[in-house]
């Protein structure tokens, strides 16, 4: 975060992506480069503690018909009901509908 403050310039916005510890909470350190467990609320509050403004952070879908038509979002909040889903999950509609991020924002 010090660095993305450090090179953004004045009014420049930062966004990252990063898994949503909640819906991946058993299979989230399978892999190796998941460092830190983030929600939505405390990744909103890390970019304010580091000094960004007008921080936001919502759960992310990684499925574009989710985008074209979110009415489809029951479907996939259905899904997640199932349990865990194992990182080989070959169905992606149903890993991506179970394996959420978050999506953050803010300004500099």
């Amino acid at each position: 975060m010090k660095e993305q403050m450090r090179v953004l310039k004045p009014g420049g916005r930062v966004v990252a992506m990063v898994p949503d510890w909640q819906s991946q909470i058993f299979i989230f350190y399978d892999d190796p480069t998941h460092l830190h467990p983030y929600t939505a609320s405390g990744l909103k509050d890390l970019l304010a503690m580091h000094g960004f403004a007008n921080a936001e952070a919502e759960l992310f879908y990684q499925l574009p018909v989710l985008w074209k038509y979110p009415a489809l979002k029951i479907i996939s909040r259905s899904l997640q009901l199932l349990g865990p889903v194992k990182k080989i999950e070959k169905n992606k509609f149903i890993r991506w509908s179970r394996e959420l991020m978050i999506l953050a924002s803010a300004i500099k």
